[in-house]
C-alpha cells in the first residue's frame, strides 16, 4: 500500500523547527567566534535551509516511487577465478 503524497504546508512544517535550531545554533557559534550577523541573515539562511530540505523531500519521495531500473552488471561473475582455471577443472 502506497503512502499519500504529502502537501507542501505540511512539508514545510515538518522542516521548520530543524532549520530554525540548525541554523540558530550556527549563529550562536559564530557570534562567539566574533562573527557579526543580523536578523535578516538569521532569516534568509533559515529560508535557504528549508528551501533545500523540502526540495530533498520532493526528490526523495519521487525516487521512491519511481526506482531507476538495476542494469547487470558487466563483465561480472566471480572475479577470483578465471573461465580457465576454475577448481576441479581438468583439462
Amino acid at each position: 500500500m502506497s503512502r499519500r503524497s504529502r502537501s507542501l504546508a505540511r512539508r514545510v512544517r515538518e522542516h521548520l523547527g530543524f532549520s530554525v535550531i540548525a541554523i540558530g545554533v550556527l549563529f550562536v557559534v559564530l557570534r562567539l567566534l566574533g562573527v557579526r550577523s543580523t536578523f535578516a541573515g538569521f532569516l534568509l539562511s533559515v529560508g535557504i535551509t528549508l528551501a533545500l530540505n523540502v526540495g530533498l523531500s520532493y526528490y526523495n519521495d519521487h525516487r521512491s516511487r519511481n526506482p531507476r531500473p538495476r542494469t547487470a552488471p558487466r563483465g561480472g561473475g566471480d572475479i577470483r577465478w578465471r573461465e580457465d582455471d576454475r577448481p576441479g577443472d581438468d583439462r
